[in-house]
């Protein structure tokens, strides 16, 4: 059955008809007027089935409106039932950016102990124990946050991106901070990984987010790259809530 799942994150609302599991159609509406989301959901809202997952806060102009254009919609809460057992101490505080991705990690790699990495506006390490239990993570800013914050609260830096070449140590300013920033986030997502896998044999590590790619490319270590690994979670649960009711 086709499912019609809606993720509103904090910088663009990704929409998606997912087919058995699979994801067949998807559109990403980062503008502020929603003019492409609201035409999809023209589209595809007569499907039996959609779930709405929203990072932003309840007075959010784009959430409230795919809320009346989908009133019949489940909305992701603390208490809506899951597939995978939930062992983090403050569910209330928990992004339902990270819950899903932990139940997608969970879908791509049932009976294993998994931790998927969303490489967004921040950086998120979401851990699945081969029990299908969610024992919480880690978060750190996300890189494009790293070099607003060097720009921002200093005097003089300027303003960098991320780049697929560079060079450490840097001969100017801005090669320095390219490096500094692009290196560390390398390092940091390598010693999280380090230090889950000390504790959880067979780890199995996903990647998704804008940065999946190029963290691919230079982490040293076995990973897999899904960028649709939220939207997978998310209709995952709205399966196992119709499965309930």
């Amino acid at each position: 059955m086709a499912n019609l799942v809606i993720d509103i994150g904090n910088t663009a609302v990704k929409l998606a008809v997912v087919n058995d599991g699979a994801v067949a159609n998807k559109l990403v509406d980062g503008s502020a007027s929603f003019g492409e989301g609201q035409a999809f959901l023209a589209k595809h809202g007569a499907l039996p089935r959609a779930i709405i997952s929203s990072v932003r806060s309840d007075s959010d102009a784009v959430a409230a409106l795919v809320r009346r254009l989908l009133p019949n919609a489940v909305t992701l809460t603390p208490t809506t039932p899951l597939p995978i057992r939930n062992l983090y101490a403050s569910p209330q505080t928990l992004g339902n950016d990270r819950l899903a991705a932990a139940v997608g990690a969970s879908v791509r790699f049932p009976g294993c102990n998994v931790l998927a990495v969303d490489a967004g506006t921040a950086i998120t390490y979401e851990l699945v124990s081969a029990r299908g239990e969610y024992l919480g993570g880690n978060i750190s800013p996300g890189v494009a946050l790293r070099f607003k914050a060097l720009h921002e609260f200093t005097a003089r830096l300027p303003l960098c991106e991320i780049a697929e070449s560079y060079s450490s140590p840097g001969s100017n300013t801005r090669e320095a901070i390219t490096a500094g920033v692009l290196n560390g986030v390398i390092y940091e997502v390598e010693a999280n990984i380090d230090q889950f896998a000390l504790k959880y044999s067979n780890l199995q590590v996903v990647l998704t987010g804008g940065g999946a790619d190029f963290l691919a490319k230079r982490v040293k270590r076995t990973i897999f790259v899904d960028y649709d690994l939220v939207l997978i979670g998310l209709n995952r649960i709205l399966e196992h809530y119709a499965e309930a009711n």
